[in-house]
């Protein structure tokens, strides 16, 4: 039997089984995008460096963006940040967890350690609100002109245009939930009550003390595990579930978006409370994030792909599957800008699709594909044998100097679903300006099951379309 060339799909998502020879795929700092030029119907793209733009010391509490203007709270103090990463003290949020923070415009309302601090562009000065009924919440939220502040059974609504000050009246009750209250979260103009084992949407209905009624049909039967994990776009907003899953909710529906293998992980993990949600917009397309500062671990996902668009983040340089966790605690679009966070530092980067280091530390890119076997051949269970396989990827990318200006990237394969890996192959990438030269492996022998790997750290454009491979049935 002769050679067959055959076309394999290199790109994909991140999809680590439980039983490893059924899937270990892995997508690190790639991430997939529809290749809208091309014939392959997906590229695997550099996902964008972090370009330095400001900070000082202290650990990052939370990013929010008011009237166009950035702040963000940091160990014990909230800061103003200019265009320029330029930073502005402006007063003190005592506390160490993570604060949540809403705004009319004017006033910004910070809720952090079980405190609630006012900021106002007014006065410029940042006070403790003191009022009983406001006092001890987890959490704000804002709609039509008042504040939402959330407890363990009840919600307190603040008075109109007074985000300071509430009646102990305007309770919305421990009745309106059947578990335990996480926080209320408004989207859409609707409030959704977010407990431990279900979300119920309530809206403003004009009428009563405080005029909010439950809106009939949206209950969603599954909860919120990590408070800081919701984060919205325009159209939807995500979140941790009880379950381990994540979800993404719109138009009145919701639906799990993540993969059962990144519930099987998480599940792993000794606490998920910890987790942080994000979204930002890159190329058009709208993006998730969520990192587990404990699990160490960052998850991604191109929301447009669905499960097949989820990748992973990682800083450091090591063996391509022990990386640390992602540097990027969170992510917020500021000044039309995508600036991130740092989870170690008081740093904060943009994510710049031009900048391939995370500042100026090399970025350790792996991609593990599908599995290769038989049943390319429409010969399931039999041993194959392979002469060559080609990838199709962005040529000519070399750098004029330095490391990146003859760049390689390493090819290496298993035979045994990821458990064990051959020595590598180091093909040549190009350099600057040589678009002809093709990624080639040749004498790759004989194999029930294979995966390939192709991980690289040089600070160049590497993009991957697609790749063929030769293969027969082995012993012909």
């Amino acid at each position: 039997m002769t050679f067959q060339t055959i076309p394999v799909n290199v790109t994909g998502p991140s999809y680590q089984s439980r039983s490893r020879p059924l899937s270990s795929q892995k997508t690190q700092n790639w991430y997939q995008q529809f290749n809208e030029q091309g014939k392959e119907n997906y590229v695997l793209l550099p996902f964008p460096g972090l370009k330095f733009l400001g900070g000082s010391t202290g650990q990052d509490r939370g990013f929010h963006r008011m009237a166009e203007i950035l702040y963000q709270v940091k160990d014990e103090s909230l800061y103003k940040i200019d265009k320029d990463g330029v930073q502005t003290l402006l007063g003190s949020i005592p506390g160490k967890e993570r604060a949540i923070i809403k705004d009319d415009g004017i006033n910004m309302f910070i809720v952090a350690d079980l405190k609630v601090w006012q900021y106002s562009t007014d006065t410029n000065i940042v006070t403790e609100v003191t009022n009983p009924n406001i006092t001890g919440a987890k959490s704000v939220d804002f709609l039509n002109n008042q504040f939402i502040y959330t407890f363990d059974r009840f919600s307190t609504v603040s008075n109109v245009g007074n985000g300071a000050e509430a009646s102990g009246l305007n309770i919305i009750g421990e009745e309106t939930l059947p578990d335990d209250l996480v926080r209320d979260f408004v989207f859409d103009e609707i409030i959704y009550r977010c407990g431990v084992r279900s979300i119920v949407g309530w809206y403003n209905s004009g009428v009563g003390t405080p005029p909010i009624q439950k809106l009939q049909g949206r209950v969603f039967n599954v909860g919120l595990s990590a408070i800081n994990s919701i984060a919205e776009t325009d159209e939807a907003f995500y979140w941790l579930g009880d379950d381990y899953a994540i979800y993404r909710a719109s138009s009145g529906t919701h639906q799990k978006i993540s993969t059962d293998a990144i519930s099987n992980e998480l599940q792993s993990y000794s606490d998920v409370s910890d987790a942080i949600g994000s979204t930002f917009t890159l190329e058009g397309k709208n993006f998730y994030m969520i990192t587990f500062p404990i699990g160490k671990k960052t998850f991604i996902v191109n929301e447009s792909l669905g499960e097949q668009g989820w990748f992973e983040l990682s800083s450091g340089v090591s063996s391509p599957l022990d990386s640390k966790i992602y540097q990027g605690t969170s992510v917020i679009s500021a000044y039309g800008k995508n600036i991130v966070a740092d989870i170690d530092n008081g740093n904060f980067y943009t994510l710049d699709l031009n900048t391939f280091t995370n500042n100026s530390e090399p970025i350790q890119r792996v991609r593990v594909t599908q599995s290769i076997n038989g049943d390319l051949l429409n010969s399931k269970g039999k041993r194959v044998q392979m002469s060559c396989i080609k990838f199709i990827m962005e040529s000519g990318v070399g750098l004029i100097a330095g490391q990146g200006d003859n760049p390689r990237i390493m090819v290496e394969y298993s035979d045994d679903g990821g458990n064990t890996w051959s020595g590598g192959s180091w093909p040549k990438v190009g350099r600057l300006g040589q678009f002809t030269l093709q990624v080639e492996w040749f004498n790759l022998g004989s194999f029930y099951d294979r995966i390939f790997r192709l991980s690289t750290t040089d600070p160049v454009n590497y993009s991957i379309y697609s790749a063929t491979i030769d293969l027969r049935l082995a012993g012909k």
